[in-house]
């Protein structure tokens, strides 16, 4: 993730601080210590800190047990909304599914047993302040578990549910139904918060629940219905290229001609960048007739006939292209567009409801 940095890494796995948490905490400890607000003090400030202590373990704690069924753990994201573990993809078997997602509310619990009887002990023979951090401290812990528990995707009660329902129906079945009842609890919070607590705060969790829900669907939809399909069953073959010396109007024809916005270039059967239209629409009138390699995208993002298409959807997405070269020992042998996996996306869909 972006404006992310990297502060220690536990089990293998990188511990990313997205920059927004950063400056949160900052602005937090300098208004604790200006005593600008009278509600937010020195104690509050840290344990806002603890909390954010709590978030590391919990998401550890899904990260371990996930590597213990062999998931690959990218890294985990501390944001201010909570932690995100990035996972290459959850194991589809129910059971596991479920302990993985336990294994973070189970966290919280058990830091708050814990710490329960550091409060009876303690009693008043500490200062306020420390009494008010082990009890909200405790407080906060469980909060987390029992939010966590919602029976709502991005939460981990959205997969536990989905484990639940995946041992009765299929995956994406399960997935869908999960999804729904976790938009359905999103729709009645932010009534709820609109309507009943007036309180925004709670509105953002529900607009946050909800896109976490739809996404999740769209993601196990698309990743199962792409399943075993390869770049090699999708990809068009017969690749019109064109030559770097080729004027801009000419290529331009050319895109007019075929139908397709964005060709690779290559010089003496090597593929030397990719050219779009996107990149010659902003060429002025009277430059068109330069050649398209000073317009052309040089850094090339390629893909090989055996990649599987869902990581090809993932790379087109995250580097916000509509295609790729595709090749085989350095020679370009095809072209795969982010059109092409949506048409195969299609007709798995209409095959599955078949």
């Amino acid at each position: 993730m972006k404006y992310s940095l990297k502060i220690f890494k536990v089990f293998g796995i990188p511990v990313e601080l997205h920059i927004s948490f950063l400056l949160l905490m900052l602005v937090i400890y300098a208004v604790a210590l200006s005593n600008s607000v009278t509600s937010v003090n020195l104690a509050t400030a840290v344990l806002i800190t603890l909390v954010f202590v709590t978030v590391v373990l919990h998401e550890l704690s899904h990260s371990y047990v996930a590597q213990r069924y062999g998931v690959v753990i990218k890294r985990i994201i501390l944001l201010p909304i909570g932690g995100i573990s990035e996972m290459e993809e959850l194991p589809k078997d129910p059971s596991q599914e479920l302990r993985i997602a336990l294994a973070g509310p189970l966290v919280n619990f058990v830091i708050a047993g814990i710490s329960y009887p550091f409060f009876l002990i303690l009693g008043n023979s500490v200062s306020a302040d420390v009494s008010f951090l082990i009890y909200y401290f405790i407080f906060v812990n469980l909060l987390l578990g029992a939010f966590n528990l919602l029976p709502a995707f991005p939460m981990d009660g959205g997969r536990v549910l989905r484990a639940f329902l995946a041992e009765r129906m299929n995956f994406i079945r399960a997935t869908e139904l999960a999804a729904t009842i976790g938009k359905q609890l999103a729709i009645l919070m932010a009534i709820v918060g609109i309507f009943i607590f007036l309180n925004p705060f709670l509105v953002l969790i529900a607009i946050f629940v909800y896109m976490g829900a739809e996404q999740e669907y769209r993601t196990v939809l698309v990743n199962s219905l792409l399943a075993g399909l390869h770049v090699r069953d999708i990809m068009t073959s017969e690749v019109k290229t064109v030559n770097p010396k080729d004027s801009v109007t000419d290529v331009l024809k050319i895109m007019f001609q075929y139908k397709h916005m964005g060709y690779p270039v290559s010089q003496d059967e090597d593929l030397v960048g990719i050219i779009t239209f996107h990149d010659l629409s902003r060429v002025p009138e009277d430059e068109r007739n330069l050649p398209v390699e000073g317009f052309m995208t040089r850094k090339l993002l390629v893909t090989d006939p055996e990649e599987d298409v869902a990581l090809t959807l993932e790379k087109l997405n995250r580097n916000k292209v509509g295609r790729l070269p595709v090749l085989t020992e350095g020679k370009l042998v095809g072209i795969v567009s982010k059109t092409d996996i949506m048409k195969a996306l299609d007709m798995m869909k209409t095959r599955a409801s078949e």
